[in-house]
C-alpha cells in the first residue's frame, strides 16, 4: 500500500475557519469559577487583611490569584493556580507561598456561584486532615471564603477562616 505523508508545513498552513476554537471560552465548565476573577480587598471581620487579584490567563484557560498581605506583614504572600481539566471532570488548584507553603485541592462547582475544593493532609499523629476550601458569591457581589477541616473523617468540623473578599 503507498502511503503518502502529508507536508507539515500544510498543516499548519490550514485555515481557521478549520482549526478548533478555544474551548476553553466557549465550554461553560471553564465559566464557572469566572465571579471571582477581578480585584478585591479581603477581610476578617472588619479588618483589611489581604488584597487579592484574580485574572484569566492562556487564553482564559487558566485563573491566576496573586494574592499579597496587607500592610505590615511579610509573610503569607501567594500566588495560585485554578484550572478545569476536562480529563478529570473537575477543577485544580495549586498554591504557593513565600514561606515555600504548597498544597493542591481538587474542587467542583456546588452550584452556581459556589465553587468547593477539597485536600488532605497527613498529621503527625497518624491522622489525616480533610479540609474544604469553599468560594461563594453572595447576593451583594462580594465573595465569602471558608475553610474548614476535620481530623475524625467529618464527624466534626472547626472553622479555620473565614474571610470576606470585597471589589476595589
Amino acid at each position: 500500500m503507498l502511503c503518502r505523508a502529508i507536508p507539515l508545513a500544510l498543516l499548519f498552513a490550514l485555515p481557521a475557519a478549520a482549526q478548533p476554537a478555544n474551548t476553553c471560552r466557549t465550554d461553560a465548565n471553564y465559566r464557572q469559577q469566572d465571579f471571582t476573577v477581578g480585584e478585591w480587598d479581603v477581610y476578617t471581620g472588619a479588618t483589611k487583611t489581604a488584597e487579592v487579584s484574580m485574572k484569566l490567563i492562556l487564553n482564559d484557560c487558566v485563573i491566576e490569584e496573586r494574592w499579597t498581605v496587607y500592610k505590615g506583614r511579610d509573610d503569607g504572600n501567594g500566588i495560585g493556580v485554578f484550572s478545569y481539566s476536562p480529563l478529570l471532570k473537575n477543577w485544580g488548584y495549586y498554591w504557593a507561598t513565600d514561606t515555600g507553603a504548597t498544597t493542591s485541592f481538587r474542587g467542583s462547582l456546588i452550584k452556581p456561584g459556589e465553587m468547593r475544593y477539597i485536600t488532605e493532609r497527613p498529621m503527625p499523629n497518624g491522622k489525616t486532615r480533610l479540609r474544604h476550601w469553599t468560594l461563594s458569591k453572595n447576593p451583594d457581589g462580594t465573595i465569602r471564603e471558608l475553610s474548614v477541616g476535620t481530623e475524625d473523617g467529618g464527624t466534626t468540623w472547626i472553622t479555620e477562616y473565614d474571610l470576606k473578599w470585597v471589589r476595589r
